[in-house]
């Protein structure tokens, strides 16, 4: 029965389109997209006109982005803040959400509404109201079917109704910097207030592929969904996005890209996010609003396939710590801890080993500007170092405190037969290197200073509270000075005086 009535409410839903679409003439299309593809083909390319950057190509996606995943660096700006609706793409929010709030094992129960508040029309894979999936399950079937009725149940079993989860998804994308976006569903289907940009949404992406499950899921070509308890036979899903899936056609397959996601609505056109390696570097691609063309994956994969290229050819990631010479506080000899026991010293601070920026094939590093800005609040971040290029942040790294290493030492009195050995038998029977220390000789050196240290200090004191008269020993000091200098009359006497009798003894004893 339930059968039935989905299939009567999809083809009532299709004569409704058909009987809408050949009451309005043919210009409507034109009038529905806004542009044409040759307008949205030539429009303004921001990051061309950033000086000193690599000119990026043009693209039939009204806004476009690629950003390297590490860093957040932008490499490709078209229109990339303008809002629009995002269709599927969407569902990658919800599949973060899912990774950040549930075990990929819990069990998901389908609602009626789950099921049942969707088009008949849209992407689903025909579940049933009672029916059970878990969450991993259930991800796939978002990933790769785009299954809105999944999308659904997701939302329901993290907040208890679409409209709560939708509200997480606003919190979630505020956190994340995200600053033209708002969404009304978890699957995004049609609806005005269910926007975002290619930017915002490719923040999201950047902190949806920090997760190895969605990198797993979304690079899976094919998933094959077992019997359920309503459905006993198994249902094969295929991935959507041509260049990770041969699904319908093998021209754009790339095994540099990772991850991604497809999105259609009438409204907003195509959309996609695609994620590749390129050049030791995580490149995220978003493309918004593109109309395709009577030719299967024309123009939507033509204009990711050319921006990754753009990117990998051009751009390069250079890590920081391994190139940095303006703050050399790395390196031993500056800011150590003073605990050097045993010629041991380790640094207090240092730069993190995992900081990146990414700069234009050829551009040396020390193009980049650093800006320090110190952290408070933080035991082990002292400060954070952001580098900027032709005036946009290509990366950044932070001044880690790294804490003071203090080697243990165990102490045990040596027997009087092992004193001249330099070495100990333990009872594993290894042999320990050992550092003697004469207790008896340090106490008395120790002594000898404290009584030195106390005379002074007693000196000191009684010189500055008795009247002494020191004049007399200046005077005598001032006298056997002058006494002694080379050209003082006395002494010249007292040398000949000296001389002769010399000369006289000598004489006197022959």
């Amino acid at each position: 029965m339930k059968r039935l009535y989905r299939y009567t409410a999809s083809v009532l839903a299709a004569a409704l389109c058909l009987s809408a679409a050949l009451s309005f003439p043919a210009s409507a299309a034109v009038e529905e997209y806004g542009l044409t593809p040759e307008e949205r083909y030539y429009m303004e390319i921001q990051s061309n006109s950033w000086e000193n950057w690599p000119s990026g190509p043009q693209v039939y996606a009204e806004s476009a982005i690629v950003m390297e995943a590490s860093t957040g660096t932008i490499l490709y700006a078209k229109n990339i803040d303008d809002q629009h609706y995002p269709a599927s793409i969407t569902k990658v929010m919800t599949v973060l959400l899912a990774l950040e709030n549930c075990d990929l094992d819990e069990e998901v129960t389908f609602s009626h509404n789950a099921v049942y508040s969707i088009d008949y029309a849209s992407s689903h894979i025909a579940r049933d109201e009672g029916e059970v999936l878990t969450v991993e399950e259930c991800l796939y079937a978002i990933l790769l079917e785009s299954a809105n009725e999944c999308s659904n149940a997701i939302a329901e079993h993290i907040a208890g109704t679409t409209e709560a989860f939708a509200e997480l998804m606003n919190e979630r994308a505020a956190q994340l910097g995200c600053t033209n976006t708002h969404f009304a569903n978890p699957h995004g289907l049609p609806d005005e207030n269910h926007y975002t940009s290619a930017h915002d949404m490719a923040l999201i992406l950047k902190e949806a592929v920090k997760h190895e499950t969605f990198r797993r899921i979304s690079s899976t070509s094919r998933y094959t969904l077992r019997a359920t308890n309503l459905k006993d036979e198994e249902l094969l899903m295929n991935n959507h996005h041509y260049m990770i899936s041969a699904y319908k056609t093998s021209r754009f397959l790339d095994d540099t890209v990772f991850a991604g996601k497809t999105g259609y609505t009438s409204v907003a056109l195509n959309t996609l996010v695609t994620c590749a390696t390129r050049n030791g570097m995580d490149l995220l691609c978003v493309t918004m609003k593109s109309q395709g063309s009577g030719e299967q994956g024309v123009p939507i994969y033509t204009d990711t396939a050319n921006l990754l290229d753009y990117a990998g050819e051009n751009f390069q990631k250079v890590n920081i710590s391994q190139n940095e010479t303006n703050f050399t506080i790395n390196q031993n000899e500056l800011f150590s801890t003073g605990s050097s026991f045993f010629e041991n010293t380790t640094p207090m601070i240092e730069l993190d080993s995992d900081g990146y920026v990414i700069l234009p094939v050829g551009t040396e590093f020390s193009a980049a500007s650093p800006q320090l800005e110190f952290v408070d609040g933080d035991d082990e971040v002292i400060a954070t170092l952001t580098y900027t290029y032709a005036g946009q942040e290509v990366g950044s790294t932070d001044l880690l405190m790294t804490g003071t290493d203090i080697q243990e030492f165990s102490f045990q009195k040596i027997d009087e037969g092992d004193e001249s050995s330099d070495t100990i038998s333990q009872a594993d029977g290894t042999q320990v290197r050992l550092i003697k220390i004469n207790l008896r000789t340090i106490g008395i050196a120790a002594g000898v200073i404290v009584l030195a240290a106390a005379l002074i200090f007693a000196g000191w004191k009684l010189s500055g509270s008795l009247s002494i008269n020191w004049a007399p020993l200046r005077t005598w000091k001032r006298r056997w000075s002058d006494r002694n200098a080379f050209g003082n009359q006395n002494r010249i006497r007292y040398r000949s005086w000296k001389r002769r009798r010399k000369i006289n003894w000598k004489f006197w004893k022959k």
